[in-house]
């Protein structure tokens, strides 16, 4: 008896820390591309608070470390939040391999920092899974033009053929942020 009411406990607790998680990865994605370096301190500032996070939260602390380092300009420093970042974000999609929702913020976190070698093969590799195995639930939920549009980038010199190819597919998206970026501007 005792050791169902700890599993209904822990199952109440869950279910009201996961929807904060939820909130928290919907407000990370959504102002992705427009945090201040002040902004993304004060994060991590709440994250070192925490304690045992889940993927969820380990991810995005991960990718909170690269894109801190985008703002340093002291070398060594610069290096520790781009390697200690990749590593934990590493780390997650090891431990869920099919997870498209860590891939995609793994390969849109490696694409910021993309002038690294490292971090383009594993841009490519993460959107190249994605690509192949979305399915229509990721891509009414994600921008799946976002996924077309930079892998178009990525192969314009190596492949153009296929960047093309993934230009074309990018016109069935056309609520996409990337599609109104491209074909309205024509």
């Amino acid at each position: 008896m005792r050791k169902w009411i700890i599993v209904i406990v822990l199952l109440i607790l869950s279910i009201r820390i996961f929807p904060d998680n939820v909130n928290i990865l919907n407000a990370y994605l959504k102002n992705f591309d427009s945090f201040t370096k002040k902004e993304l301190d004060n994060i991590l500032k709440n994250f070192n608070n925490a304690k045992n996070m889940d993927n969820l939260l380990k991810i995005v602390h991960g990718s909170i470390l690269v894109k801190k380092s985008i703002y340093e300009w002291f070398f060594p420093l610069k290096y520790y939040y781009i390697y200690a970042g990749m590593l934990e974000m590493k780390e997650v999609v090891k431990s869920d391999f099919d997870n498209l929702l860590y891939r995609y913020i793994r390969g849109k976190t490696a694409y910021e920092i993309i002038n690294y070698d490292f971090s383009k093969e594993i841009f490519i590799n993460d959107f190249e899974y994605i690509y192949i195995r979305a399915n229509e639930k990721f891509k009414e939920k994600y921008d799946f033009g976002e996924i077309l549009y930079k892998l178009s980038e990525i192969y314009k010199h190596n492949n153009p053929k296929k960047s093309k190819k993934l230009l074309e597919e990018l016109k069935e998206y056309k609520g996409s942020y990337y599609y109104r970026m491209i074909y309205d501007e024509e």
